[in-house]
């Protein structure tokens, strides 16, 4: 069953939205319906100028990615490095296409939270890099994938350990626990979603260490000029915003049953 935020999130996204609101506008009009067409058509336009500008969505993926900072090794007690054993990277998506090569597969989420792992995981000698994701819209589980970039990218197989089950992030900390149990690991999540991935691996009674990567908001020293128009970028940040609310919703939902 794939998880509930995936399969709303395409649906409500400020895009698809729009465009229905463009499209029962027009269709109103043809049957002379006209203000039913006018408020489908107004409504439309305010989505479109609301989520691309990013009002407060912005604000919100902005304050979800800056509450962890970077992974520092410097800012580690010795006791606590001294107990890492793992580096655990959560899954994302990829397209198993044959004709294309392994790193090609993969999601951009998926290799900056590949890469990152590997980065910490070189820095801290002796842990083993568990790579994580199971399968949803794909029929291949997303760590077989990415561990096989991990080794083409130049990691041992003996230091890797695959997690192929989790289809989110509710199972991943729930089917990681025995394995991580109650000392102190590396967790590898886009900055985004860190946050909640967090809470989900504590509620198990883990001791996840955060590693945000995959920032999508990036302080500039000048303002852009793409902020003075709406655009698409925007749009993309609002879906993902919409994805992290229903994502902790539907985790809850899962703790609950």
């Amino acid at each position: 069953m794939i998880s509930l935020a995936r399969f709303i999130v395409p649906f409500i996204a400020p895009l698809p939205v729009s465009m229905l609101l463009l499209i029962a506008g027009l269709g109103l009009l043809v049957f002379r319906k006209r203000r039913a067409a006018m408020i489908c058509v107004t409504s439309c336009i305010v989505v479109i100028l609301f989520f691309g500008y990013g009002v407060f969505t912005k604000q919100s993926l902005y304050r979800l990615e800056r509450q962890y900072a970077p992974f520092s090794i410097d800012r580690l007690k010795v006791d606590v490095r001294q107990q890492i054993r793992y580096v655990v990277v959560l899954g994302n998506a990829h397209v198993s296409d044959p004709g294309l090569p392994e790193s090609a597969k993969v999601s951009s989420t998926s290799l900056y939270r590949l890469v990152e792992g590997i980065r910490i995981h070189r820095q801290l000698p002796g842990t083993r890099l568990v790579i994580s994701g199971g399968i949803n819209l794909d029929p291949v589980a997303n760590a077989v994938i990415v561990s096989c970039v991990a080794q083409q990218i130049g990691i041992d197989r003996q230091e890797i350990i695959v997690e192929d089950r989790p289809r989110d992030t509710f199972e991943e900390a729930k089917l990681l626990q025995p394995l991580l149990g109650k000392e102190p690991f590396v967790l590898v999540s886009s900055a985004a979603h860190m946050p909640r991935a967090i809470r989900l691996f504590q509620n198990f009674g883990m001791r996840p260490l955060p590693a945000p990567t995959d920032f999508i908001l990036k302080d500039r020293p000048h303002a852009a000029i793409d902020n003075l128009l709406p655009s698409c970028c925007n749009l993309e940040i609002s879906k993902r915003v919409i994805y992290e609310w229903l994502g902790e919703i539907w985790g809850r939902m899962k703790k609950a049953i």
